[in-house]
């Protein structure tokens, strides 16, 4: 059996100018998971990232606190689904159609609560397949993107392999439908749950893959820093 490490991205800039860059605080939360990987001697034969900066960086700062790194190669396969994209194809329906939304549209960027109301919305929507048109990615696309580019890492690393992926929140929720064959509602509803910085791992072979840890932040709780734990 092979392992494989998934890692999603430090805290990113959630409510700035440009959501695509680490804080502060995701730069340290990437740094303390290379300083804990370091401490258990973990050593890995591949490490892939999405192209996505939050993604690159968060890699970069955990592979540097490893004794002997791999060479890091982008696949943006691994991206994350472009929300902004897909709120902006389905809003001018979703206004129309759901006053909550009407109401909550001019706040979404500067007050987390009126954006939950309309992320929300827009990704039950997306899951529906009833909203496909006009949208740049639908969401069976997306699981197959993802399956897709995890093929890609698997076949290239087959038995005995040690492998590490950092992506974001809707990759990791599609690795774990194809794991678990989850049902599309109950995939998204781990969007909201994964948290920065934090660890999954599967087992696989050419025939299976299987999850053995999920959504582990372990080596940040350990600091007894209670804003080390995010999800954005």
């Amino acid at each position: 059996m092979s392992l494989l490490y998934v890692m999603r991205h430090g805290q990113a800039s959630f409510g700035q100018d440009n959501y695509d860059r680490l804080s502060g605080l995701g730069q340290e939360q990437a740094r303390l998971t290379g300083q804990h990987l370091a401490g258990l001697g973990a050593a890995f034969d591949a490490a892939f990232c999405g192209a996505m900066a939050r993604q690159q960086d968060t890699a970069r700062n955990v592979l540097q606190g490893l004794a002997d790194p791999p060479e890091l190669e982008v696949l943006p396969g691994f991206n994350e689904f472009d929300s902004d994209a897909i709120i902006r194809a389905l809003l001018p329906a979703m206004r129309a159609e759901e006053p909550l939304v009407e109401q909550a549209a001019p706040m979404m960027f500067c007050d987390r609560r009126a954006f939950q109301v309309v992320y929300g919305e827009a990704m039950r929507r997306w899951l529906s397949g009833r909203h496909d048109q006009g949208l740049p990615e639908t969401w069976l696309q997306f699981l197959e993107r993802i399956a897709r580019t995890l093929d890609q890492v698997r076949g290239a690393n087959p038995r005995g392999k040690r492998v590490i992926v950092f992506t974001s929140g809707g990759p990791i929720s599609a690795i774990m439908s194809q794991a678990l064959n989850l049902d599309h509602e109950t995939a998204m509803r781990l969007t909201w749950v994964i948290k920065n910085a934090s660890l999954s791992r599967f087992l696989y072979n050419q025939s299976d893959f299987s999850l053995s840890l999920f959504n582990s932040t372990v080596h940040l709780e350990t600091q007894g820093q209670a804003e080390l734990i995010t999800y954005r």
